[in-house]
């Protein structure tokens, strides 16, 4: 009767925003917010890396990579610290962009409402994984390389990794903040005022 919708109980909506931004408190809508942020955090990483590589800082986008990658697997377990930190490093980074002088594009905000949810995906899932019953989750896949890689090694990796997660975020959030000490610097800094050289002739003598 269920397959048929006549069990009787109300159903929910599919509302894909609350979905993406704010999960219910469902064990498999927090899971695949999980995998989302995966993504989400993979993908901010790839494109923060290239735009080091391109200005000529290779072990920025070395750091960069591992925080986003390393933070992104913490998320997929239901780690509620990882997803709070890479938050956080995630609008650190905006703020520096703001007091620069510009203001983040739709993308940018997106993204941050995004990790944000993430702190309330993972604390959904977290609970319900200490609850023992690993009924309550979806099987995780591992047909093919995208399955691989959202699945089964974070799940591989993390145990361990995230002691790695954590050293990587602490040097990450030191090099945001001399950063941002540097900028305030500047910015409150005079600009350097040349002096106008002025020509005086001698006055002729007649």
């Amino acid at each position: 009767m269920s397959i048929l919708g006549l069990d009787g109980r109300p159903q929910r909506e599919n509302n894909i925003f609350q979905r993406i931004f704010w999960p219910g408190n469902h064990a498999g809508e927090a899971d695949a917010l999980g995998q989302q942020g995966f993504w989400v955090c993979l993908v901010v990483g790839l494109l923060s890396a290239a735009v080091a590589l391109w200005t000529g800082h290779p072990l920025l986008a070395l750091l960069t990579l591992a925080f986003y990658w390393l933070g992104g697997m913490g998320v997929r377990e239901h780690s509620v610290t990882a997803a709070i930190i890479v938050a956080l490093g995630y609008i650190a980074s905006l703020a520096i962009v703001i007091i620069g002088g510009r203001f983040p594009g739709l993308l940018d905000i997106a993204i941050t409402a995004i990790l944000i949810g993430n702190i309330r995906g993972t604390y959904v899932a977290s609970s319900w994984q200490a609850k023992g019953d690993p009924e309550v989750f979806p099987s995780r896949m591992n047909t093919t390389f995208f399955d691989w890689l959202v699945d089964q090694i974070p799940a591989k990796l993390w145990p361990k990794g995230r002691y790695v997660f954590f050293l990587v975020s602490a040097v990450y959030g030191v090099l945001l903040t001399l950063g941002t000490v540097a900028l305030l610097h500047r910015l409150a800094s005079p600009p350097p005022q040349t002096d106008e050289l002025q020509l005086q002739l001698p006055a002729s003598n007649q």
